[in-house]
């Protein structure tokens, strides 16, 4: 790994490509079905996320690192016209989160509010309100639908943009970071993915990891 390049068994090539096309056809069935199957959007995107963030960085480990962008100062010289860089999403696209590091202070923002869903009641004939926070958050509702049809989009995106993220991976690899963290051990064991779609996601999990501490050792 000096060369700061990896080359995959056919095996894991074989994976990384069954679980993109996996993927991909989720993508397709959640987006024709999408307002019946949001009970199981949150579950497939638990495993999709994870999985797809495993094979882009495979992909980007394969090509190779890439020096990081440097930045002269030009001192007093006038400055030069830079090509523009590509954006991995507009503002008004959902950015797929690529990287699965800690922040390094949790506690510095206050926790975002919470929002309770449920009917709206009012009783003209009583003087008192029912509580709408003894209803339960169900993910039919319409606030915790919007976030996870978001991060659908977002997967969405990627999956058609899978070049520019690779790219910035590799400009990531040289980091001294662990750029993907290890899932917990019953994310890859059962559904929504079939048993051999979880055993092709254990193996490019366990083979992530294989591989990151060649990268980020520096």
């Amino acid at each position: 790994m000096s060369d700061m390049r990896y080359s995959p068994p056919q095996e894991i090539r074989s994976a990384v490509w069954l679980m993109l096309n996996v993927i991909s056809l989720g993508v397709i069935q959640l987006r024709e079905r999408l307002g019946l199957t949001l009970s199981n959007l949150s579950r497939f995107l638990a495993q999709a996320e994870p999985a797809l963030r495993r094979c882009l960085y495979l992909c980007a480990a394969e090509l190779g690192a890439l020096p990081a962008p440097v930045h002269v100062s030009t001192g007093s010289s006038p400055p030069r016209s830079r090509p523009a860089k590509p954006h991995i999403a507009r503002a008004s696209q959902p950015a797929f989160r690529l990287f699965e590091t800690r922040a390094q202070h949790p506690d510095a923002k206050p926790p975002r509010p919470t929002f309770k869903t449920g009917p709206r009641i009012r009783f003209l004939d009583a003087d008192d309100v029912p509580d709408i926070h003894e209803y339960d958050k169900l993910p039919s509702d319409i606030l915790p639908a919007k976030r996870l049809v978001r991060r659908l989009m977002a997967l969405d995106y990627a999956m058609d943009h899978r070049d520019l993220y690779i790219e910035k991976i590799r400009r990531s690899l040289g980091e001294a970071r662990q750029l993907i963290a290890k899932t917990g051990k019953r994310l890859f064991r059962h559904g929504p993915l079939t048993r051999l779609q979880c055993e092709t996601a254990q193996l490019i999990e366990a083979e992530t990891h294989a591989v990151q501490p060649h990268f980020n050792s520096s």
